[in-house]
Formats: structure tokens, C-alpha cells, sequence
């Protein structure tokens, strides 16, 4: 048994010095054998791999290793050095397994839209989310069922499944529900939730509100209102193509008009907190820049690709 031990070692460094062809080697060992010195082949191929760009990083540890191998040379022989490196690169493969095994185990699951784009996402218990332009949506997949909870940035239209508390998270305030259909709008100084059917929780950071169907809360500046509606239909316009404002403050609309269209809006030159009631068509920009400025009695110019307001 230590005789043919002997003689696979002396296989494997010819194999490894390229004096044997894969096939040859493959007639002279066992098939447990070859199968374990091509795996062996594969970690030293890491090794060297890995080994250039992390020459300055372990320099140090390299020098001492030189020295002990010089010192116990004539000790060593061509297998041992062999089954030296070997371990290295065994080391530096389960490294690298375990580095990208951590990358691809990443639970988070994360939906964006790009400019004038809607989507439709279906969550793990079969809840709905209508994405709006320039929006995003995340969840962690591997909680779901513990904890039904999303991250949105951006706009978005919610058909919840009854089950547990569903919640959205913004970083205006957290939307709680059961079972319902709302709108969740989420912008930089505007926050507004739409109750379309059921009951939903609204959270931020000094009060809880109640909504039902038809009333709705905002938070603009820092100001929270909350309203009671006459909506005639059973989800927001914008998903159906036209981009409805309610008293809203230019900016946003404006913010609105960039994402649908990617365009870039300067404002520095008029009053963008004035409030905007109206809609624009979201496929057609002419159309939506004129029923925009036209009403408010602004007049819009282009130049470099940027749309430059100013009062007529």
C-alpha cells in the first residue's frame, strides 16, 4: 500500500510537470485518484491566480516562508513542494468558495423603473405592486413569512393580500395594512397615501393615522393634511397613463415630468412651491409641457437638452 502511495506521487509530479497527458495519467491511477488530482489541479490554478494581486498583502508572510523552505531544502522533496502549494491552494479555494457563497446567499430582492417606465411585480404571497417611473422596491425573501415588510422609494400602487400586517417603509413614514389597495407616493419634500379599499395604518414620526377608502394623508414640507376624496376610479390614474396633481407643489410635478420623460427641468428661475392642480399625458412630452406651464401661465424653453421655466 506505502509502495503504490510512492508511485501515484510520482505520477501526479510528472502529470503536474507536463510530462503526462491527462489521458495517460488517467490509465495509470485509479479513477478516485485522477478524479482528486484534477480537483487538486483546479485549487493551485486559484492559487496562482489569487496569488499575483495579493503578492504585497502577504509579502511578509511570503519572506518567512521562503526562508524555512531554504532552510529544509535539501529535505524536501519535488512531491512534498507539490503538496505544499497544494494546501495553499486548497486554503485559497475554500476562501473564495465561501466569499462568493456569501455574495449569492444575499436575501434581498430589489425592482427598479427606469424613466417613463411602469411595472408589475407579483410579491411571494401574491400581492401585487405597481411600480411608477424612477421608483424602487425592496424585500428580504428569505423573512417573507415572518415579517411582510418592503422598502419604497418613489411611487408605487399596493393590491395587498389579506394575511398578516403588510408594511411599506419610506423614509417619510411606514404604511401598515392587512388587506387593502393604496397608493404610496414618496418624494423628497412630499409624501402622500391614497386609501383606495380597506383600512391603512399611516406612522410617521409624531402621530398615526387611520385611513378608509376615499381619504388620504399628506405630508408636504412638514405640513401633514389629511383629506377625504371623490375618487371615481379604483386605482391611480398614472397606471393608466396620465399623471394626476391635487393641489401639489410644482417642484414635485416637476419631479414627476423628469421621471416620466428623462428630462432635466431648471426652475431656479420662478416659484416651483406653487400649487399645481391639473395632469399630463405621460407618453406625449409636448402635450405634457403645455398642459403643465401653459396653465400656470409660465413659458418653457430648450436648450442642451434642458428645459429652462420662466414667467411670461
Amino acid at each position: 500500500m506505502e509502495q503504490k502511495n510512492t508511485f501515484n506521487d510520482t505520477y501526479l509530479a510528472n502529470w503536474m510537470a507536463g510530462k503526462l497527458t491527462n489521458n495517460q495519467l488517467k490509465e495509470l491511477v485509479s479513477p478516485e485518484d485522477y478524479n482528486s488530482y484534477i480537483k487538486l489541479k483546479s485549487g493551485i490554478e486559484v492559487f496562482d491566480y489569487l496569488e499575483s494581486p495579493l503578492e504585497n498583502t502577504f509579502s511578509k508572510i511570503q519572506g518567512k516562508i521562503k526562508s524555512k523552505k531554504e532552510s529544509t531544502a535539501k529535505k524536501q522533496s519535488k512531491v512534498r513542494s507539490l503538496y505544499y502549494k497544494s494546501a495553499i491552494a486548497v486554503a485559497a479555494s475554500l476562501v473564495l468558495f465561501f466569499s462568493i457563497s456569501n455574495y449569492f446567499t444575499n436575501s434581498d430582492v430589489l425592482f427598479t423603473t427606469d424613466f417613463g417606465e411602469n411595472k408589475t411585480i407579483a410579491l411571494l404571497d401574491n400581492s401585487e405592486v405597481i411600480l411608477n417611473a424612477k421608483s424602487e422596491l425592496t424585500y428580504n425573501k428569505e423573512n417573507w413569512k415572518n415579517k411582510r415588510e418592503v422598502h419604497l422609494k418613489g411611487e408605487a400602487f399596493f393590491k395587498v393580500q389579506k394575511g398578516s400586517t403588510f408594511t411599506v417603509v419610506t423614509d417619510n413614514g411606514t404604511v401598515s395594512v392587512l388587506g387593502t389597495q393604496f397608493n404610496v407616493n414618496n418624494g423628497n419634500k412630499f409624501f402622500e397615501v391614497i386609501c383606495y379599499e380597506g383600512k391603512v395604518k399611516v406612522v410617521n414620526s409624531t402621530k398615526d393615522y387611520i385611513l378608509t377608502p376615499n381619504t388620504s394623508i399628506r405630508n408636504i414640507n412638514g405640513i401633514v393634511t389629511e383629506e377625504t376624496l371623490n375618487l371615481s376610479a379604483i386605482q391611480p390614474t398614472w397606471i393608466a397613463g396620465e399623471s394626476d396633481f391635487r393641489s401639489v407643489p410644482l417642484a414635485e410635478v416637476i419631479r414627476s415630468l423628469e421621471n416620466q420623460f428623462n428630462i432635466k427641468i431648471n426652475s431656479n428661475s420662478i416659484d416651483d412651491t406653487l400649487l399645481f392642480t391639473g395632469s399630463f399625458d405621460n407618453k406625449n412630452i409636448d402635450i405634457a409641457l403645455s398642459s403643465v406651464f401653459n396653465t400656470i401661465n409660465m413659458q418653457y424653453s430648450i436648450k442642451n437638452k434642458t428645459i429652462f421655466l420662466s414667467k411670461k
